[in-house]
């Protein structure tokens, strides 16, 4: 059984060339070719992000016992086999054997080698070397001898949601329609279908659908009414359709076919004791392929932790860092695996529309999670996603995930975290978002049954007009000219550090109180430094990847309504926070069965 391809960069992918191989310059390789050609003496390492092989979880969650190197060369090249492992800021390299390759036909031709090492802590991977010139590699693949008896049958259903993203979705079905849907070849020809829930309803079902691609129209009931969407109808066809896996999946990502080859057969070879275990995907940045964003988390009652934040996966340091396991509570759903019976009628998803459904259905029901090199997408990033609305959402969702999961925070810190975030926006003339913070807050305090009530599209179209929208700078009401010198200023901007500057800040919130000392600032939608915008009349909230932005002004009257508004919700949560919590602790359960599901989607009894 192959369990892992190896693979080269593409332009339809990542270009990121060491994350794939690294090589010495005499060596030979371009995009448009399916080989590397190394002449004698020069060297390529495969102990990559992509073409490593994560051995030791390998070992530790399958019923694999070997692991075989298949090479297709011409020429005559030397390989030789490692295993690697990071020990403190060390890394140890066991060399497993070493091996000529000789093939004087042009043809590729096939050698075989079995890694036989002391340990399988880190990660196999092995380097060539070139005796001959015009010696080439063609590829390869790790693969292993196990009996059927340990091998179980997988079928993967890809659970996409949607909202007005067709460049991503046509290409990435394309995608997964040319490497396995459409191919006959393919070892997944039979093991996938995706289903795609629209949103937006503007997909062209006719164009797009076929027999293992099915696409429903959904409510714009955000991330999480289209992924339990998708859930729903994978759940209800998996018996018919022999589904045992669902793969939850952004719609605006990048994918590496070959993540979804590997996270499949790392499912059918999965030890007894882990055939419940989720299997995840790492998140790199769009922008800088070989960056990676997250590869698990913890949610830490909402203080998230990002494990393996900012690793350079071109670098072999970063790769073997990786190969550490850390005590996961949840993946987010840009990718990642579960068995379909974690699905029943009464445990679907929260009706949280947008962030914290992926973190709540991990806290509930994700009890081992498996990350591994070379298991990935890549997104963009959030930085790069400036949305005003997200305000509510992020703290209410917040305080519904805590009190679902015995996290809740004690009332008077929680007070103190509202007062912060409250202030913080104040502090920067966003009072919009000020309030929609606490809007949010109010509406967790009226617990389980406010919620099951909500028609959540109606809902988030209030939110969304209640927040900041970002523009084209040409079409905003206010005459605003943009400046980079000004912006970059801005970034240049640190905290202020003197006692009586902080005090004044404190007492004034961040000069609001005082007379403007400036006209004009612009500052970027993410990552303000409040003395930034100190004593200014006008600032320009600018989104550096759209080219928009919002404008905001000074407002004393609006910072008042802000902190009397606080004042009020002080009192609410004394009322009201215990009994929220308790309520949807014990009540949660309403809205996470099947019948409020199809009411709230209004597909009981209705064809896709």
């Amino acid at each position: 059984m192959i369990l892992q391809n190896l693979i080269f960069p593409s332009t339809d992918t990542c270009t990121e060339e060491k994350m794939y191989f690294r090589r010495s310059d005499r060596c030979v390789y371009t995009w448009a070719q399916d080989y590397i050609e190394i002449p004698q003496g020069a060297i390529v390492e495969f102990d990559t992000y992509f073409n490593g092989f994560s051995a030791e979880k390998w070992f530790k969650y399958t019923n694999i016992k070997s692991v075989w190197l298949t090479l297709q060369v011409s020429g005559q090249l030397r390989v030789t086999l490692m295993r690697k492992e990071k020990i403190g800021a060390e890394i140890h390299t066991e060399y497993c054997g070493e091996y000529l390759c000789e093939n004087r036909q042009s043809e590729p031709k096939e050698f075989s080698f079995e890694f036989k090492s002391s340990s399988t802590a880190g990660m196999f991977g092995f380097l060539i070397n070139g005796m001959q010139s015009l010696s080439r590699f063609y590829g390869g693949n790790y693969c292993t001898d196990i009996p059927d008896s340990s091998v179980s049958k997988v079928k993967l259903a890809i659970d996409i949601c949607t909202f007005k993203r067709e460049r991503f979705i046509e290409s990435n079905l394309r995608v997964l329609k040319e490497k396995y849907l459409d191919n006959a070849d393919s070892f997944l020809y039979d093991k996938l279908e995706v289903f795609v829930s629209d949103n937006a309803q503007t997909l062209d079902i006719k164009a797009l659908e076929n027999e293992k691609i099915h696409i429903y129209k959904n409510k714009n009931v955000g991330g999480a009414g289209g992924f339990t969407r998708g859930i729903i109808e994978i759940y209800k066809k998996s018996k018919e359709k022999n589904i045992t896996h669902i793969l939850v999946m952004d719609d605006d990502i990048r994918i590496e076919p070959e993540s979804i080859y590997r996270t499949c057969v790392l499912l059918m070879c999965l030890k007894e004791q882990y055939k419940d275990a989720f299997v995840g995907g790492a998140m790199l940045r769009l922008d800088r392929q070989y960056f990676q964003v997250e590869s698990g988390a913890a949610w830490n009652a909402g203080n998230l932790i990002s494990y393996k934040h900012g690793l350079d996966l071109n670098t072999l340091d970063a790769c073997l860092f990786n190969e550490f396991e850390e005590r996961a509570q949840f993946n987010a759903w840009w990718y990642c695996a579960f068995p379909v019976n974690v699905i029943s009628d009464t445990n679907l998803p929260m009706p949280i529309f947008i962030r914290g459904d992926d973190v709540e259905f991990g806290l509930r029901n994700m009890k081992h999670l498996i990350l591994m090199n070379g298991i990935c997408v890549w997104h963009e990033p959030f930085e790069n996603k400036y949305s005003s609305f997200l305000y509510y959402y992020i703290l209410r969702n917040r305080l519904i995930d805590n009190s679902l999961h015995n996290m809740t925070i004690p009332k008077q810190q929680f007070k103190k975290i509202v007062y912060t975030q409250v202030c913080d926006e104040i502090r920067i003339y966003r009072y919009h978002n000020a309030q929609l913070l606490m809007r949010g807050v109010e509406d967790f305090l009226k617990g389980v049954s406010w919620l099951a009530e909500q028609d959540g599209e109606a809902l988030h179209k209030d939110i969304m007009n209640c927040g900041y929208k970002l523009k084209y700078l040409e079409d905003l009401e206010e005459n605003v000219q943009f400046q980079y010198p000004l912006y970059e200023q801005s970034l240049r901007a640190v905290p202020a550090t003197d006692f009586s500057a902080r005090v004044i800040n404190h007492y004034t919130l961040n000069g609001t109180y005082l007379p403007p000392s400036r006209s004009y600032v612009i500052v970027p939608t993410v990552g303000v430094v409040q003395s930034a915008v100190y004593r200014a009349d006008t600032v320009l909230n600018y989104d550096y990847a759209s080219k928009k932005g919002f404008v905001t002004k000074r407002d004393p009257k609006e910072a008042h309504a802000c902190m009397k508004r606080l004042k009020e919700l002080y009192k609410l949560i004394d009322k009201h926070y215990d009994g929220a919590v308790k309520d949807y602790s014990e009540n949660f359960r309403s809205l996470t069965n099947m019948d409020y599901w199809e009411r709230y989607l209004n597909i009981k009894n209705k064809e896709k």
